[in-house]
């Protein structure tokens, strides 16, 4: 049984409408609950349009629901305005993205370097943060090369240092092998699984079975509703993992 203390964010009759210009409303959840614990890894998976982006969007403080309950850390979601929301999301939060999301004339560095101009980190010690960062994924030799000349893989990775560098409390990895080559891709996923083990609480969405097989529990969405929501067993886990 978990106890409340361990429960990191809880949802509860999580709904999103979505209304076009001529009024008409497209519902992309429709009343979703369930809890995550803290230092969880969890998968979301689902076909095109059953509502997982949507929903990484608002466990992440990206957008807002349109009713029920979200809350992070025993304090409810709509209790705070867009800027403290900001302020969360890049304190508490790090985002890997399917398309890596870089600025692909800057260097490694200055991207990974990113989130803590905006966290009013000093310029003195952003640097050797920084570096903590990249030497974490294997990209100590690629520092100072510019983002777009890297490899599928390397941006990804880069996309990594750059979600861990403020330490978050949460990873958010949407698709983060989506555009990676299966060799590749496995090696994202174990950097992934390393955050994990080092205590992060991982929340993966994907449609890629192998994937998902790295979670401890799978969440599977239809329509905006909860298919299934099932852990993986410790034995298949482990033996997946070999």
């Amino acid at each position: 049984m978990i106890n409340n203390s361990e429960i990191l964010l809880r949802i509860r009759g999580l709904e999103k409408i979505y209304s076009d210009d001529g009024g008409t409303e497209t519902p992309a959840l429709r009343g979703v609950s369930f809890d995550i614990r803290k230092g969880e890894f969890l998968a979301i998976m689902g076909p095109s349009g059953s509502g997982k982006s949507t929903l990484l969007h608002i466990l992440g403080f990206l957008d807002r629901p349109s009713g029920g309950s979200y809350i992070f850390e025993n304090k409810e979601m709509n209790s705070y305005n867009n800027d403290e929301l900001a302020q969360l999301r890049n304190k508490k939060f790090g985002f890997i993205f399917q398309a890596f999301n870089l600025l692909a004339r800057s260097s490694v560095m200055e991207n990974v370097k990113l989130p803590l101009a905006y966290a009013d980190v000093p310029e003195a010690k952003q640097t050797p943060i920084a570096m903590k960062a990249i030497d974490a994924v294997g990209l100590s030799h690629r520092v100072y090369h510019e983002s777009s000349k890297l490899s599928g893989g390397e941006k990804q990775r880069v996309a990594i240092a750059r979600a861990l560098v403020n330490d978050p409390e949460v990873i958010f990895a949407d698709e983060p092998t989506g555009n990676l080559d299966s060799k590749s891709g496995g090696q994202v996923m174990e950097f992934i699984d390393k955050l994990h083990n080092q205590g992060h609480t991982i929340i993966l969405i994907t449609h890629e079975t192998y994937t998902a097989e790295y979670a401890e529990r799978i969440i599977k969405l239809k329509d905006g509703l909860i298919e299934s929501d099932e852990k993986v067993s410790s034995r298949h886990h482990a033996e997946f993992k070999k």
